[in-house]
């Protein structure tokens, strides 16, 4: 009797055993992965590692970042390599939409681009009155220039202010990096060059950047305004659903408190 009544508990024990573990394996399989290319600006801050946990925990789904300059971002779209797009630089997101890989396109967030550059320069830009003059005098006095040269969204407005500057950037100073935000403001640490960058990845590295400081920054000046676009593949409608949380409440307060914890003071901005 004894023995039978062990029996019956092994075997009871294996079939709770084995149900469990059919219901992990069912659980882990549910998740949904969805690769979405990202300008590595708004990566490099470690912004969409904060902001979208939440969101993929509710949804039972899962994120891959593929982390690189906008123009890479979109031929990786366009070859079908994302489901998703995250850029800065909206006159690629209207090309797509005409040629109807997107349906439209989620402005969530925005920063400021600004110029930093050597500490021990900074005195000799205190009369400049905008970005451009202050590129003007980079390539007047050959100081030296970290340029992304990598068709990034940054670095297409780069050259509208060079354009703005009416200068060319063919100086001896200009170096062309041809790598992300936050490994061109390493270079830029480096070389005690200036830049063009995001303020998010600039302050967010700020410490290890102890060569550089911010040389010219000017929130009311169009040029430097910094919008992130999001957009997916109409064959991936139910990525709406993050389309839709962006402009959420709960996103909102995200920012908020990615905000205070990495910087103390506002620097992303939701867009209404």
């Amino acid at each position: 009797m004894k023995t039978q009544r062990y029996l019956k508990n092994v075997v009871a024990f294996f079939v709770l055993i084995c149900v469990f573990g059919v219901s992990i394996f069912s659980g882990t399989a549910s998740v949904k992965t969805y690769k979405i290319a990202t300008t590595t600006s708004i990566y490099d801050s470690g912004f969409l590692n904060f902001v979208t946990p939440a969101f993929e925990k509710k949804n039972n789904v899962k994120f891959n970042f593929i982390s690189v300059g906008s123009g890479q971002a979109v031929k990786i779209f366009k070859n079908g390599d994302a489901d998703g797009i995250i850029i800065h630089e909206k006159s690629f997101l209207d090309e797509l939409k005409k040629e109807k890989l997107i349906n439209g396109y989620t402005a969530f967030v925005s920063n400021y681009f600004i110029l930093v550059g050597p500490k021990d320069k900074k005195d000799l830009f205190k009369k400049v009155k905008s970005v451009h003059e202050a590129f003007a005098l980079i390539r007047k006095n050959n100081f030296k220039f970290v340029s992304r040269a990598d068709n990034s969204a940054t670095y297409i407005r780069e050259l509208e202010i060079w354009k703005l500057a009416k200068v060319q950037p063919d100086f001896g100073g200009y170096i062309k990096s041809g790598q992300g935000m936050g490994m061109s403001l390493n270079l830029a640490n480096e070389k005690k060059a200036f830049i063009l960058t995001d303020e998010a990845t600039y302050y967010k590295m700020k410490d290890k950047l102890e060569s550089l400081d911010v040389i010219y920054q000017n929130p009311k000046e169009q040029v430097l305004t910094n919008i992130y676009y999001f957009a997916y593949s109409p064959k991936k409608v139910e990525l709406s659903k993050f389309a839709s949380y962006l402009k959420s409440k709960e996103f909102k307060n995200l920012v908020s408190s990615f905000n205070q914890k990495f910087f103390k003071k506002e620097i992303y901005r939701a867009v209404k």
